[in-house]
């Protein structure tokens, strides 16, 4: 018997993910020297997910010295992928491109945020 959600991610995968993202994580390595260094390596290339503005709302603010802005992005994709906080995504979307950092990713039996 198939489980009722991977009804769900098939058709999540077939509409939703028409997004790509690419994840890099710093890791370990060895510099020419033979050194070792921490290096930005990506661990998920081309990855199907979905990028959308969680919040409708853009949210500014006045410091001493700036003026910023933010925007709530997330994406979703395959609760397979493992994302770990601080990982940075590069994210394809519509012909733009995102780069964010990952904050701790909530796992449904579907997909994840």
């Amino acid at each position: 018997m198939t489980m009722p959600w991977n009804r769900c991610k098939a058709l999540l995968s077939q509409y939703m993910y028409t997004d790509t993202v690419t994840v890099y994580r710093q890791q370990s390595v060895e510099d020419a020297e033979g050194a070792d260094d921490y290096d930005l390596v990506a661990v998920y290339t081309d990855t199907p997910c979905h990028l959308t503005q969680y919040g409708k709302e853009l949210q500014s603010g006045q410091l001493a010295r700036e003026f910023f802005t933010r925007t709530d992005l997330r994406i979703c994709l395959d609760p397979k992928y493992d994302i770990l906080p601080n990982d940075i995504l590069t994210i394809t979307h519509d012909g733009q491109t995102f780069q964010l950092n990952a904050a701790k990713a909530f796992k449904y039996p579907t997909h994840q945020e």
